[in-house]
């Protein structure tokens, strides 16, 4: 009882703890516009998405997340530059007969021309929206071979489910244990898949998503730490949940990004699967800040915690969709985490691509937030910003 009261207590004292936020930007579509600015300008050359802290490497979820930002924009110019440089310098289908993409380029090349699945999913994705929003049947055209290539090389049926793997299904050799990635599993997308190719793989992977993420939450006794959604884990031939050897069971920098991909298929399937796998994610975000003030990205190499705006931004997805008192605080914490670069905004760091080019994510919803569940429109070619859903 004495527990119960002191939560009641901290949650009805927390508005006036953090009342002074004047400094903080609070203009959603503000920041949205001026993050984008910054973002062009620092890590695009020329439709190349660059990694400053990685010696401006580049990587294919890097292009597939700034094409999908382009689109939400309404800014065809990048996402057209964009389109040609991925095509011209990552598509696989003269190396390898496939519409995959290459995940890594430095130094002027392909350095692995293996493919990532998350990428190629958020790059169809992107196409996708880009058609229904500029009507160029081209988009759709090679959005689909993409579609048609990853359930060729990227899924597998194991034990007559089937699984969405990381890469095409040839680097598993004959492995006892199958790689998966939660964070890789993006039941929006795959709805949107089934809606303009009519296959059903798409919505049993939709499925699967599910089991994956209600297995790893409730069911003890498959992995080192319970409750947990972790970066990477594996399953056997008989699709049991194991540890994937080498791989710590955290949720870190990969497995941040699940609660983003599930409050989607929330707000746009409206999906009550998922508004239970966000309840969980709130609660486990009320439990650590209630005990921490902060929500912290996992312990890394050095052993040391952070706080970061893209585990705010996932905490913010979770905590508003199960409508947590403590949403508006995490938003305001995620706010704290921008910095101001002239007339630009970034989040924490202003050379970090990768918390730059999702940490935005909670301001897009806000602005959209009341017309989330009306029947959404495309943007209006002729109006410069337009946030819409894009007829999904």
């Amino acid at each position: 009882m004495k527990t119960v009261f002191v939560r009641f207590l901290f949650l009805a004292v927390l508005p006036f703890l953090f009342i002074n936020c004047s400094t903080v930007p609070q203009n959603p579509e503000e920041i949205s516009l001026r993050s984008w600015s910054h973002f062009k300008r620092t890590f695009l050359r020329s439709g190349k998405v660059i990694r400053p802290t990685n010696n401006n490497d580049t990587v294919s979820e890097g292009e597939a997340y700034v094409m999908l930002r382009a689109v939400l924009m309404n800014d065809r110019e990048t996402f057209n530059q964009c389109l040609s440089w991925t095509e011209a310098m990552l598509s696989r289908k003269k190396s390898h007969g496939d519409r995959l993409l290459a995940w890594h380029f430095e130094k002027g090349q392909v350095s692995d021309t293996t493919a990532a699945s998350d990428a190629d999913i958020d790059y169809a994705f992107s196409l996708i929206l880009a058609h229904r929003t500029w009507h160029d049947k081209r988009y759709l055209q090679i959005a689909q071979e993409v579609l048609k290539s990853v359930l060729d090389h990227e899924t597998a049926v194991i034990n007559g489910r089937l699984y969405l793997l990381p890469w095409p299904s040839s680097k598993n050799g004959t492995d006892e244990l199958v790689a998966l990635n939660p964070s890789y599993y993006a039941p929006s997308h795959f709805k949107l898949f089934y809606e303009v190719s009519g296959d059903n793989r798409w919505i049993q992977l939709s499925d699967t998503t599910y089991d994956l993420l209600q297995r790893l939450l409730v069911s003890p006794g498959k992995l080192k730490e319970e409750g947990v959604i972790p970066d990477w884990i594996a399953v056997d031939k008989q699709g049991n949940i194991k540890t994937l050897p080498g791989k710590p069971v955290i949720y870190g920098w990969d497995a941040v990004r699940v609660p983003l991909r599930i409050a989607a298929d929330y707000y746009l399937y409206d999906d009550q699967r998922a508004l239970g796998i966000l309840r969980w994610f709130s609660g486990s975000f009320e439990k650590e800040f209630s005990r921490n003030f902060n929500i912290f990205s996992r312990k890394d190499s050095t052993k040391r915690s952070h706080e970061n705006a893209l585990f705010y931004s996932a905490a913010y997805a979770a905590t508003e969709a199960a409508s947590s008192s403590m949403a508006p605080e995490i938003l305001r914490r995620l706010r704290k985490c921008i910095g101001s670069n002239g007339e630009s905004f970034y989040y924490n760091s202003p050379d970090d691509y990768y918390i730059n080019s999702l940490s935005w994510l909670p301001e897009y919803y806000l602005i959209n937030k009341t017309t989330t569940k009306d029947k959404p429109r495309p943007p209006e070619p002729e109006k410069k910003l337009s946030f819409q859903w894009l007829g999904l």
